[in-house]
């Protein structure tokens, strides 16, 4: 088992944790399309060991904030996208409620995404 997936679960263990929330925020060398935002949701939950229970749905952005806006509910939680086209910007939120590796997530994303810059956090939700 790969580091990036026992620590999170250790983690959990510990804490009472009942989720964990990666949130990547980046800037895109080029503009994506909503073809590859729809792909990204087809594709990503498998990889993590989800399975799809609605979705994907992607939507233009309004004409004062343009860009894509994508999600897809998983069986323990969502995978959201959103792009917007001033500055190429790029947000993209995984939770869930079951662990998953982060960096096979990121590693996805940037072989899909050609991102030039990326900040990266994962949050382990917990109970109040």
């Amino acid at each position: 088992m790969p580091l990036s997936t026992f620590i999170p679960r250790l983690l959990a263990s510990w804490r009472g944790m009942i989720g964990l929330h990666l949130m990547l925020d980046g800037i895109m060398l080029e503009p994506v399309t909503r073809g590859l935002i729809y792909s990204i949701l087809c594709e990503l939950p498998g990889r993590i060991g989800m399975k799809i229970l609605a979705g994907p749905v992607v939507v233009a952005g309004h004409f004062t904030n343009p860009g894509w806006t994508g999600f897809v509910v998983i069986d323990k939680s969502h995978i959201a996208i959103h792009t917007f086209t001033d500055g190429n910007r790029i947000s993209i939120d995984v939770y869930s409620c079951q662990t998953f590796d982060v960096n096979e997530v990121e590693k996805f994303l940037k072989d899909k995404i050609s991102l030039t810059r990326v900040n990266k956090m994962a949050v382990s939700r917990s109970e109040a």
